[in-house]
């Protein structure tokens, strides 16, 4: 640790708010293919050209934008994940940033009180907050390019049921029911959530091979038998004891040698590496009642007491910052 990267962490939020409020007004959407002046920028967007060009000199500085003359044009950067016609739009998740932004305000409040600073709901009140949640997941996911890395980890072959717990938009589900043809798919969550999980499961073509099952996991009985239950990002949302027992309610559901895949930040023993992981338990304690990250060794604990004695970490490649803990029925 040096001075700069100090000072860098005392002004992280200003660059992040930037680009936020950039995604927020779809400026990047404007010079798709296209180069433009800050007058023709200020119009578009209905914006102060004084103030347009301040924050376009600003993306330009932070290496979004090029600068040409009078003209701004997109890096290859800002092309790529930036513009909404993209495949790996990740301006989704930039937009539920920006969401957060009063929840880290209460930071402080939380640390002295050990409470959420906003309702610990999973997003469920407000419909739009929902679409806001579910869009941001997807568009991390697909951004980063985790589905296909751990469809491409997960040795699928013979398994004719999973279980998705808690999928969101689906996104791990619809990626591993194209690669394996013979998978059928039950996903299972929250009333609100699922609204949203439809639509991406109308839009992938599959609903002849996923279906969609509302409850809530930790109170709800989970139907039928499986070959795999996936969980990714869920344990970090609850404490220790609503793990253990989610785990032992979802090993009734494991069919003969079948597996339990946990993806979600897992940390070191002591609790401070990797450090993404470190600082998303913070966000868990803003936003959830008593979630946080925990250690492979603790989600091990866990996953042996529910009966599963064979059980692995498989740290994902950069620039994922989680890991697969996979767990086999004997």
């Amino acid at each position: 640790m040096d001075f700069s990267r100090l000072s860098a962490l005392a002004a992280g939020h200003v660059e992040s708010r930037i680009l936020q409020v950039a995604v927020s007004l779809k400026l990047f959407d404007l010079l798709d293919n296209a180069q433009r002046t800050t007058a023709s920028m200020a119009a578009a967007l209905r914006t102060d050209p004084r103030a347009t060009e301040l924050l376009l000199n600003a993306l330009v500085a932070m290496e979004l934008l090029d600068k040409r003359g009078e003209e701004f044009a997109l890096t290859s950067v800002a092309a790529q994940y930036l513009i909404t016609a993209s495949p790996q739009y990740y301006g989704s998740m930039v937009l539920f940033d920006g969401s957060l932004w009063s929840s880290w305000s209460g930071l402080q409040e939380a640390v002295r009180s050990g409470n959420p600073v906003r309702p610990a709901d999973m997003y469920q009140g407000d419909s739009k907050e929902t679409e806001r949640f579910i869009l941001a997941m997807d568009s991390l996911v697909k951004a980063r390019g985790d589905a296909a890395v751990v469809a491409g980890m997960l040795d699928l072959t013979g398994v004719k049921e999973m279980l998705d717990v808690g999928p969101g938009p689906a996104t791990y589900v619809i990626e591993l029911c194209k690669k394996y043809p013979l998978l059928h798919a039950t996903l299972f969550d929250l009333p609100e959530t699922m609204k949203f999980t439809r639509r991406f499961v109308e839009a992938s073509g599959l609903v002849g091979r996923i279906r969609l099952v509302t409850g809530d996991y930790r109170t709800d009985t989970i139907p039928g038998s499986y070959g795999l239950i996936f969980l990714s990002n869920i344990i970090h949302s609850e404490g220790v004891e609503e793990n253990r027992a989610l785990l032992k309610k979802l090993y009734g559901c494991l069919g003969n040698r079948g597996r339990i895949v946990i993806k979600d930040h897992i940390l070191d023993g002591s609790h401070t590496q990797p450090c993404a992981g470190a600082i998303f338990a913070l966000l868990m304690l803003l936003t959830t009642r008593l979630g946080q990250c925990y250690s492979a060794d603790e989600v091990k604990a866990w996953l042996e007491s529910a009966g599963l004695p064979s059980v692995e970490e498989f740290p994902l490649p950069s620039p994922m910052t989680s890991s697969l803990i996979i767990a086999t029925k004997s």
